[in-house]
Formats: structure tokens, C-alpha cells, sequence
């Protein structure tokens, strides 16, 4: 196993401990003396007391310092699996994904599930199978261990359901205070619908909406056209602009090989006085199995340029101000480093089938919202609260079980990878690809250096960071 890693970023040098998910700022010469004398894979106690050539008295000391530190670190414990019984009984229900509509007014030129429809007729969920829907989440969560219970709204378009969206929820929260639970209710939308009733609504219930707009009008009217070609930015930033309660609007933009660079988008959405906001590279499960979305993948070595180039500029930008909350935050870069600074350290990647659960707008039970449609891996419907099924290769996953993560430093960060991903490259949910690995250990390291950089700039910042519900 590889249990330490050295890399440079920006010209700063780092050290990053897997078992312990420590990460040291070093000196070049503290770089170079452990590529010579401390191999990552090495047996702590191989590592001779004395340099094994003449050092200067500096040199020596330092040589010292490094092997106690490198022995130490390399005894500390590796995390503990999750006991397997807990997986078994299907106790810990916590996330759910109901998609409403598996239909959609626009057509995103990346969208990877097709508008909803994965291909198939366009459907919308109708009240009889939202109703048995309810119920199955219902019987799970009054089952579960978990306080807190978080229920997405997916689509396609969920608006375009909107009917059966209001009912769902009331029927959700009338058994709130007999279930002894707490209820987060969020929906994912592409803003055309979000105004009139349905913003008051949402505006009223939900925890939290988040709105598709891709950075400036010109990209995001080329990206993402109405079903019939129309453009689409300006009514949704009306829309967001007029929302009841900003505060729970959050906006992601998707960057292809034809949008502006991460930074760029980031400005043209802080415009909009949203301050939640989320930056994803396309990299959604299905861009495999269509030449055309691998044009719209933005190369990994664009990607981590452009990413360090934010992460300059952000903390520069956010060092000024004293309060957290009046700066608009990229969620997704602050909760990498908020996890990195916590040292979180997983045995697996997800819960998908044992404390998450997508439906699909015809019933059928899936492990995550990535993995509906793929009848393989289906585990029942919603009829069947005794009969779900967890597909065998995603049983009983431990990150050190697997050859292919045995040897890499980002193993109890990463935990595996996503599973859904995994499949859509090699076929298989356990068997992530080669490019995956390197993009996660790239993103890794940018995030290593941003955390650094904020520690030496604006630690309170990471005192205040925008907590999740």
C-alpha cells in the first residue's frame, strides 16, 4: 500500500498522509530527502536511524525529523469499515431522489439523462404512484436511524409536475412530527417554471432549489436552448431575481469545452446576487457511451488549470471581507476543502442502496439517481417495502478490499469513487478507470493547496463555513 504522498502545486511543496489524512507544508529539501530516503511503500521500521549517506549537520537534522515524523504517521491507524450488519438491515435510510418527471422543456446540449427520458417516451410520475411512492419512503424512514431526512425532487423537469409535487409534500409533512424526524425537502430545476404558484410554494416548504444557468447569457443560451430551440437565460434570471426567498436558491453551472473558463462563470453568476453557487466540469455517468458528449468534456489538464487559477483568485477575493455570509461561495470547492481540514477519512464512496434511494416517475426503486433506468441494477418497486434488492457488486465495499486502490494515497478520501461512474467507463460499478483515478488526484491536490492558502490568508473563513442542513 502507498500510505504517504509528495507533490507540488504552484511551486509549493506538500506531504499528505493517507491513514491519517494529514497534510504538511515542506520545504523543497524536506521534498527532495523523502523521495530519496523514505519510499512511500517502505516499512517504517526499515528506515534507518542514520541517513544512509553523509549529510551536513542541517541535512542530518532534518533527515531525523523526517523519519520520525514518516514512522510515526505511517503506524497510525486505518479507519474502520462500517459494521456490515448496519448495511443489512437497511436502517439508515436517510437521502431520496423522486423523479417526477422524466420529461423536459429544454434541450441541454450535455443533459445525461436525456431530459429525464434515458431515451425512452417522456412520463410524468401522476398522483397513484407518487401516493405509493410517499408510502414506501414513509414506511423506510420511520424504520431508519437517521434524524434528518433529505428528499430531492429530480427530473427531467419536476415542475412540470407540479400538481403531484404539492401533494407529495404535504403528505411528506403531515407525518413530520409523528415520525419524530426532520424533513429537508429540496428540488433541482432549470428555472422557466420557477415563478407564480410554484415559487411561492417552493418558497414557503423547501429547504433549498437548485437553479441550471450556465455563467453568461451568450454560453448559457447555446448550452442549454428551449425543447424548441428558443433562448433561455433571461427568463430564468427573471425568475431567480423575483423569487420569494433568495435565500434558499443556490445556482449550478455545468462547464463544457465551449464555456468560460471556471473563473469567468463564477463572475457572471455572482452578478446575479445568488450566494450559493456550484461549478461542475461535465463528468455525469452516460458521457461514455456517446462520442458527442465526449466532445463537450473539458480536458482534465484545462480543468486543473482552471481550477487553481479560481482558487487564486477566490481567496484573494474573499480575504477582504470579514463575514463569511456576505461573499458568494462555490459550494462543491468549499466543501472538498472544509472535508480535507476535518481529515474525514471513508471506507466507501456512497450509500447508494443502503441509505440512499432514487424512484423513478414510473415506481421502480434504484440505488441513487445515477443508476435509474439501469435495470440491472433495480431493486424493486415501490410496492415492495420487504423486497428491496441491493445489486451484489454494490454489497459489502471496503476501499482496501479492492487491488485497483490498494496502492493510491487518495484511497480513504476518494473510498472508491462513484460506482455509476465506474460502470459507464469499464462496466463495472467496483473497476474505476485509469483517468477517473488521475482526475480525482488532480482535483485532490488543488484542493490540498486552496485549503493552505486559505489557512495562510483567511482562516476564519473555514471557522464560518456555510454549514449544510
Amino acid at each position: 500500500m502507498t500510505d504517504y504522498h509528495t507533490f507540488e502545486q504552484a511551486g509549493e511543496h506538500y506531504l499528505f498522509f493517507t491513514r491519517s489524512a494529514r497534510l504538511y507544508q515542506i520545504s523543497r529539501l524536506a521534498f527532495g530527502m523523502l523521495a530519496e530516503f523514505f519510499p512511500p511503500t517502505c516499512d517504517p521500521d526499515a528506515f534507518p536511524p542514520d541517513p544512509p549517506r553523509p549529510l551536513p549537520a542541517e541535512e542530518r537534522s532534518l533527515y531525523g525529523e523526517l523519519r520520525d515524523l514518516v514512522s510515526r504517521e505511517l503506524r497510525a491507524p486505518v479507519p474502520l469499515p462500517q459494521p456490515r450488519h448496519a448495511i443489512l438491515q437497511g436502517n439508515s435510510y436517510q437521502t431520496f431522489s423522486i423523479y417526477l418527471a422524466q420529461t423536459c422543456n429544454m434541450a441541454c446540449c450535455y443533459c445525461w439523462n436525456r431530459g429525464g427520458t434515458f431515451g425512452k417516451p417522456g412520463h410524468l410520475m401522476g398522483w397513484d404512484t407518487a401516493q405509493r411512492a410517499t408510502r414506501l419512503i414513509l414506511s423506510l424512514v420511520e424504520r431508519s436511524s437517521a434524524d434528518k431526512v433529505f428528499i430531492n425532487f429530480y427530473g427531467g423537469e419536476p415542475l412540470l409536475d407540479f400538481p403531484v409535487l404539492q401533494q407529495v409534500t404535504q403528505e411528506l409533512l403531515q407525518h413530520e412530527a409523528r415520525l419524530e424526524k426532520n424533513f429537508y425537502l429540496t428540488l433541482d430545476t432549470n428555472g422557466t417554471l420557477l415563478d407564480g404558484p410554484a415559487a411561492q410554494f417552493l418558497a414557503r416548504y423547501f429547504t433549498q432549489v437548485g437553479v441550471s444557468l450556465d455563467g453568461s447569457q451568450r454560453i448559457h443560451d447555446l448550452q442549454r436552448p428551449g425543447k424548441y430551440g428558443e433562448e433561455t437565460w433571461q427568463l430564468i434570471a427573471n425568475n431567480i431575481k423575483a423569487f420569494p426567498n433568495q435565500k434558499l436558491l443556490g445556482i449550478r453551472a455545468t462547464l463544457t469545452t465551449f464555456s468560460d473558463s471556471y473563473l469567468e462563470t463564477f463572475r457572471h453568476l455572482t452578478t446575479l446576487g445568488i450566494k450559493r453557487i456550484q461549478l461542475e466540469y461535465c463528468h455525469e455517468p452516460g458521457y461514455h457511451q456517446n462520442p458527442i458528449y465526449e466532445k463537450l468534456i473539458v480536458p482534465p489538464e484545462r480543468q486543473l488549470a482552471e481550477l487553481r487559477e479560481f482558487v487564486d483568485y477566490y481567496v484573494d477575493y474573499i480575504s477582504e471581507y470579514n463575514d463569511t455570509w456576505d461573499i458568494p461561495f462555490v459550494s462543491n470547492v468549499l466543501d472538498n476543502i472544509t472535508r480535507i481540514r476535518r481529515g474525514s477519512r471513508f471506507t466507501k464512496p456512497c450509500g447508494a442502496g443502503a441509505n440512499t434511494l432514487a424512484i423513478n416517475s414510473h415506481g421502480k426503486v434504484f440505488p441513487c439517481i445515477a443508476f435509474v433506468e439501469r435495470e440491472d441494477f433495480a431493486m424493486g418497486q415501490v410496492d415492495d417495502t420487504q423486497r428491496l434488492n441491493l445489486h451484489q457488486s454494490l454489497e459489502g465495499f471496503e476501499v482496501d478490499g479492492q487491488h485497483q486502490c490498494q496502492a493510491c494515497w487518495l484511497r480513504y478520501d476518494c473510498a472508491g469513487g462513484c460506482y455509476a461512474t465506474h460502470y459507464d467507463m469499464t462496466g463495472h460499478p467496483r473497476r474505476p478507470h485509469p483517468e477517473y483515478c488521475r482526475s480525482m488526484q488532480g482535483r485532490a491536490k488543488v484542493y490540498f493547496y486552496a485549503l493552505t492558502r486559505m489557512l495562510n490568508k483567511c482562516p476564519w473563513h473555514l471557522e464560518k463555513v456555510h454549514a449544510p442542513v
